[in-house]
């Protein structure tokens, strides 16, 4: 087997989508310049995410180490935020590619790309039940080319359709505040993450992103939500966005709306079905200053949590100064959490996020991500 893996190459939903917006628009008359029709349907393979909350693990580059770490590590399901064209972020803030996503900018995927990715994982006897969506931003910047951008979207949620994806996360930032990270020592001497707004309060609007209000960006997240969620529902994908993170109201002129409770409740009910999702982040919503616990069952309602990610923080001011910390030793009830999400229903993926490194981390911190794997498995068998 060689090392690493290649990953890129050189009608009921609808009936329910037209009457939540019967009052505004008559069919699809809303979006002149999408199709929300499939000239080939296609057969969905998506088996839905029953039962208990699922444990995953980043699968990162799909190679023998990770891949098999992942499988020792006794975890059922892999995911893959490196999927074709997804996101990643410069160091001033800007939404730009993963290394090796090239080949998709704004998509779409290809049946063939994603179907070669699923055998991978599937190889190590792992399950693959996310991927991350590529980036769209010219629906994001309200720029030329939006419709498309939406358009290769919608293509991109019926390939994982056909291929059996269950979940799809994406992300909705103008720009990411990434200003304000810097290192602070943790226990032990290991490093901790930190924010701390003071940092990038002050920086400059960047001149090719330009300044984005909250309306604009709400205005902009509506129509795109009312695009792609009735696709969604059609193949039986779930969607899911994930908090801005960090959360300041605004960064370099532009407008964190998913980085407060009110913007996630708002997200759930401008579509309000079980494919339109959120991220329940019990780091980020703990940032924000909330009880990430006492949040489940309004967000599971409707069951729209539709993604998990774990992990812990201690916040000083919120949404402005925090530092995350091992899952065992921040603010948030990891253990009540767990419950919670049971005594609700919660069926699908639950991911350790933002792993602390240690010092004997010298392998892509195995480490940090075993101890974090032990901690949540001891919390969903107590």
């Amino acid at each position: 087997m060689k090392k690493n893996i290649q990953l890129f190459n050189s009608n009921s939903s609808r009936r329910k989508f037209i009457t939540t917006v019967a009052s505004a628009v008559a069919g699809t008359a809303a979006f002149p310049g999408i199709s929300l029709a499939n000239s080939n349907p296609i057969k969905s393979m998506v088996e839905p995410l029953i039962g208990d909350l699922k444990l995953s693990m980043p699968a990162g580059d799909l190679s023998d180490e990770r891949l098999g770490f992942i499988r020792d590590m006794g975890v059922e399901y892999a995911q893959l935020s490196a999927a074709p064209g997804a996101p990643t972020y410069s160091p001033e803030g800007r939404v730009v590619q993963r290394q090796n996503s090239t080949d998709f900018p704004n998509g779409p995927w290809t049946i063939s790309d994603i179907r070669r990715i699923k055998d991978r994982v599937e190889s190590f006897d792992l399950k693959l039940g996310y991927l991350m969506m590529h980036d769209f931003r010219n629906a994001i910047l309200g720029r030329p080319g939006r419709d498309q951008d939406i358009e290769n979207v919608i293509k991109s949620i019926r390939v994982a359709g056909e291929v059996g994806i269950p979940i799809l996360e994406y992300n909705w930032y103008a720009l990411r505040a990434m200003g304000g990270y810097y290192k602070i020592p943790g226990r032990k001497g290991i490093e901790y993450a930190a924010f701390d707004n003071d940092r990038c309060k002050d920086l400059p609007v960047l001149p090719d992103v330009g300044e984005h209000s909250a309306e604009e960006l709400w205005e902009r997240f509506e129509y795109f939500l009312k695009a792609v969620v009735p696709v969604a529902e059609e193949v039986g994908v779930k969607l899911s966005v994930h908090p801005n993170d960090p959360p300041p109201p605004v960064f370099r002129g532009c407008a964190q709306i998913l980085g407060s409770i009110e913007g996630l409740k708002r997200v759930i009910k401008i579509v309000p079905s079980p494919a339109n999702g959120i991220t329940w982040h019990t780091g980020c919503m703990t940032e924000m200053g909330a009880n990430a616990v006492e949040l489940i069952p309004h967000f599971m309602k409707n069951d729209q949590i539709n993604h998990i990610h774990f992990r812990n923080v201690i916040v000083d001011i919120p949404r402005l100064k925090y530092t995350e910390v091992f899952i065992d030793e921040g603010q948030a009830d990891m253990k009540a959490a767990i419950q919670a999400l049971r005594d609700n229903g919660y069926p699908r993926l639950l991911y350790p996020d933002h792993v602390p490194n240690m010092d004997s981390d010298v392998q892509g911190s195995k480490v940090g991500w075993a101890y974090a794997v032990g901690y949540i498995k001891a919390l969903m068998k107590s």
